[in-house]
């Protein structure tokens, strides 16, 4: 080809070179973004998207004046995510991202505003530092009021406490921050008691979505899939959780990560990692294993008295009418938190030790110094109380060491001894007995027995379990 020779770009080219001059590529995750400018803000969407493909192809018509072959499409998004994947690695955030010292919280309306959170307040800012990207499923916030005080919200919640009470709008709080750990909160109660309100109460005010309640997922992957379109995810109607979606929902709470292989691909692998605020509901108590009760806040909503019964309409009309005033509130309690969590410096910190700082950062909107961990601690207390009088293992040892200082022997041994008090067979196989014990491990030690596992013989080849009563 000589040098007078023109080159004419087919229809991928062009493709790529409008998405080059109006989107800004980046990686996140070994996924491509692209953002560009909406309303005031800025928008940002996942390369293979389906609302990324649509805006690409409406560009290239109102340029080019007809629709690109879609075979051109595929070729330009492989392109681009060859170009993403060059780029600096960054964070995409959905609803709540952090930006040095400042919280930024996507309000999810047309305008790609959002609100700004830092040690000396809030506002609503367009120019954002952080990119976020919005799931199908979300809907907007309203743009938030000053002036109102935590009492505003106490009316839309059915609790049986103040100490409660405070631990949820510490939990509202936390689910604003990007971060975690975020304590599980397991709602119970009796049909009547509000708890599907409730959860959708909660779900207004910091994360509204289409689908507030979820049925549970069917797997993993379907669970993290769902992490990848909403900040907060509602389960309802819940009778059991399975052993291995309760291990899924710890990793969620805490931050955790599942891969499987890409689609058409022999090596290829996608990777999910995230870490949300979950609320489970149902009639009865669901959180059946320490693991996940010892990440979780559980509310046992009372009955309501039929002469203390609202119009669902008139407090629905109620809530619209003060949410954007409740939701400045959630704001100010945030900004307090960013502000005197550098000085939090307890002596003793619980499993969740990042909520447990914050309910401690905000506590004297509530009460004393030190409400808010008597109100964690009897909490937790409780539900360690339901899985103990739950569980038949956990009960029989409480009995068997009621009277005694100390036990030791083998698993078969201590299978044999809990046979005679009742235990149903089922639950006293030797071989999972220790594993079982494990887990149980924090549970029976907040009632004062500790157990250990150490191996008794000289050749290391039996497994010993010891339980000792401690202060």
């Amino acid at each position: 080809m000589s040098a007078g020779d023109s080159i004419t770009l087919t229809d991928a080219d062009l493709l790529v070179a409008i998405a080059e001059e109006h989107y800004d590529l980046c990686r996140s995750g070994g996924r491509g973004y692209a953002t560009i400018a909406a309303g005031i803000g800025k928008r940002t969407l996942t390369l293979r998207s389906s609302t990324f493909l649509s805006t690409l192809r409406l560009m290239f018509r109102q340029l080019q004046g007809r629709v690109p072959p879609a075979s051109a499409v595929k070729n330009a998004i492989t392109a681009l995510e060859d170009q993403a994947s060059e780029r600096r690695e960054e964070r995409v955030f959905l609803r709540t991202g952090r930006y040095e010292s400042s919280v930024y919280i996507d309000l999810g309306d047309d305008s790609y505003q959002a609100v700004k959170v830092d040690p000396t307040g809030w506002s609503i800012v367009g120019d954002l530092p952080v990119r976020f990207t919005r799931g199908g499923t979300m809907m907007s916030l309203p743009r938030p009021q000053p002036g109102g005080t935590v009492s505003l919200l106490q009316p839309f919640f059915n609790l049986a406490s103040p100490g409660e009470f405070q631990l949820l709008v510490t939990w509202c709080v936390a689910a604003l921050m990007p971060d975690g750990p975020y304590p599980v909160i397991a709602l119970a109660g009796e049909q009547g008691t509000g708890k599907t309100s409730f959860a959708r109460t909660v779900h207004d005010l910091v994360d509204p979505s289409r689908l507030p309640l979820r049925a549970l997922p069917r797997s993993e992957r379907d669970l993290y899939i769902s992490t990848a379109n909403t900040h907060v995810l509602s389960f309802d109607n819940i009778s059991v959780i399975s052993d291995w979606l309760s291990d899924a929902f710890c990793k969620i709470a805490t931050g955790g990560g599942f891969s499987t292989r890409q689609l058409f691909t022999d090596e290829g692998e996608v990777v999910f990692e995230a870490v949300r605020p979950l609320l489970l509901n149902g009639i009865e108590e669901v959180v059946q294993r320490p693991d996940l009760a010892d990440r979780a806040i559980v509310f046992n909503l009372p009955v309501i008295d039929p002469a203390s019964r609202v119009d669902p309409q008139q407090l629905d009309e109620q809530f619209r009418l003060q949410r954007p005033v409740m939701f400045g509130v959630l704001l100010d309690l945030l900004a307090l938190a960013l502000a005197r969590l550098p000085e939090v410096k307890p002596e003793r910190l619980p499993r969740m030790a990042g909520f447990a700082r914050i309910g401690i950062a905000i506590e004297s909107v509530f009460g004393p110094p030190g409400c808010f961990t008597d109100a964690y601690d009897a909490n937790r207390a409780a539900s360690s109380d339901i899985l103990l009088h739950g569980d038949p293992i956990a009960a029989a040892i409480v009995k068997l060491m009621s009277n005694r200082q100390a036990w030791r022997g083998t698993a078969t041994d201590l299978a044999k001894l809990l046979g005679t008090r009742m235990v149903p067979p089922k639950v006293l196989d030797p071989a999972a007995l220790a594993g079982k014990l494990r887990r149980l491990a924090p549970v029976l030690r907040a009632r004062g027995i500790d157990i250990t596992f150490d191996r008794a013989s000289a050749k290391g080849r039996t497994r010993t379990i010891a339980m000792t009563r401690v202060a």
